[in-house]
């Protein structure tokens, strides 16, 4: 990459020449020079009084890439690939990092306002922004629709259930995903429920995002088909468990609750089963098809935000 110092003649910073700057930007956006465009990005915020952020850098060289990868040349983008580069940041990571991994959601704030720093630093370049490439209206909402798990993969899950290798986990599995689809609890919520919390038509969630949720028709019948046996496991101990969900493993583990260890691994080898390994984050995706649903059955966002435990559903979903 190339490295943008002094002009050898003048002595100059050819960043404080409009013309030379522009020049240099456009070069660099032919070339997908990340090092030229970095560099002049940096000057523009010196020149505002700022230091340079590791954060921006990053982001940027990541996005220049994401777009070199695809084929795109500045500044013929498409309208939603600055989208799609969000939605590979959450579903994969960062496409420079030598080990990805899927960011947050709360991290495209930050993501967002890097780009819109390099958008800036073009328009001081004389450059400006691609005409027609969007900006989300909210950094969250790029990934939703994505992150949810498309209905034919769901009843692809479903229909896995009664050819599942390990039997004595088919009843169980039965009831757990139609009840992860329909109400987008975590893992962590799931285990800790009580007998005593299903109310028939709602049911109450414990922990720190403590709700009462609705349950749909198919949410139910799971459940109410699950009881008898979940009963019968209880009385196996002298002194039964009050959880809901109880393990259905031969051995001593019989009757007891379910751990995240042992959860996990359960529901990926049933996603692998139904051909369904390519889905990177599994009870996301179950979570969102319940956010999904629950639109579906004509709950507002606010309300669907809350039964399933975010902090808000994106624009996108109405």
């Amino acid at each position: 990459m190339a490295v943008v110092g002094e002009d050898a003649g003048l002595g100059l910073d050819p960043w404080d020449d409009p013309e030379r700057r522009k020049a240099l930007v456009q070069e660099a956006l032919e070339r997908g020079d990340r090092g030229v465009l970095v560099a002049g990005m940096e000057a523009f915020v010196k020149r505002r009084g700022r230091k340079g952020d590791h954060m921006d850098r990053m982001t940027v060289e990541a996005f220049l890439f994401f777009l070199q990868r695809e084929g795109r040349r500045w500044p013929r983008l498409e309208p939603g690939d600055l989208k799609a580069f969000l939605r590979e940041l959450l579903t994969k990571g960062n496409p420079l990092a030598p080990s990805p991994r899927p960011y947050q959601e709360r991290s495209l704030i930050r993501v967002v306002a890097a780009l819109r720093l390099f958008a800036r630093f073009l328009d001081w370049a004389g450059v400006g922004w691609p005409e027609g490439l969007e900006w989300p209206d909210r950094p969250g909402e790029p990934a939703r629709v994505d992150l949810a798990l498309p209905e034919e993969d769901y009843r692809r899950l479903l229909q896995a259930i009664p050819t599942f290798p390990v039997a004595h986990h088919r009843p169980f599995l039965q009831a757990l995903i139609p009840f992860m689809g329909e109400t987008g609890l975590d893992y962590r919520e799931i285990i800790a429920l009580w007998r005593q919390d299903y109310r028939g038509e709602s049911l109450l969630v414990r922990g720190r995002r403590a709700r009462e949720v609705p349950l749909s028709p198919e949410a139910r019948e799971a459940l109410e088909d699950w009881l008898p046996l979940r009963d019968y496991l209880a009385s196996l101990h002298p002194i039964p468990y009050p959880h809901l969900f109880l393990r259905t493993s031969e051995g001593p583990e019989r009757g007891k609750p379910w751990s995240t260890g042992a959860l996990v691994p359960l529901v990926q080898a049933l996603f692998k089963h139904a051909g369904l390994d390519h889905v990177r984050n599994k009870p996301l995706a179950l979570r969102y098809r319940a956010v999904r649903s629950l639109l579906g059955r004509g709950y507002p966002k606010e309300k669907v935000a809350y039964f399933v435990g975010i902090k808000r559903v994106a624009q996108g979903w109405e």
